[in-house]
């Protein structure tokens, strides 16, 4: 009978791990609302397989989602994202399609200017775009250099 309450006990301790792990989970893939976010978009050649969802990371950080993809009337990739208003992204700042490892995710990557003067606000849009490089984009330059 002793098995069965230490049995039960181990359970239910496993039980609270799992749930304190699927809480963890949530908090940290919590999706930004309009009331704490504000929306900037950038435009690019090329989305580079990033979808609504995708994460918006400075520095590494993730600080939002991407919201909505679309094509502007120039034929150019408009990646709207929604960002945590507490953070002030300087205007200056370059955004860069990059991806988690060679075949991981796709993410918008913001790399900070120097700038701190001024900062995006809502509805505004990203001036310094680097456009996103394809692995075969890279290895075909790669080829096209040895073969010189």
């Amino acid at each position: 009978m002793k098995s069965n309450y230490f049995e039960t006990i181990l359970g239910s301790i496993i039980l609270l791990f799992a749930l304190y792990g699927l809480m963890i989970f949530f908090q940290a893939n919590k999706s930004f609302d309009n009331n704490e976010s504000i929306k900037i978009s950038a435009r690019f050649l090329k989305s580079g397989g990033v979808f609504v969802g995708n994460d918006v990371k400075l520095r590494g950080i993730k600080i939002g989602t991407v919201s909505n993809i679309s094509l502007d009337e120039n034929y150019l990739a408009k990646v709207d994202m929604l960002v945590d208003k507490k953070i002030q992204i300087p205007k200056s700042s370059e955004v860069i399609i990059q991806s988690e490892g060679i075949l991981g995710n796709k993410y918008i990557s913001i790399v900070p200017s120097d700038d701190k003067e001024k900062f995006l606000n809502n509805e505004e849009e990203f001036i310094n775009i680097k456009d996103f490089e394809s692995i075969e984009d890279q290895v075909s330059k790669i080829i096209f250099l040895a073969t010189q």
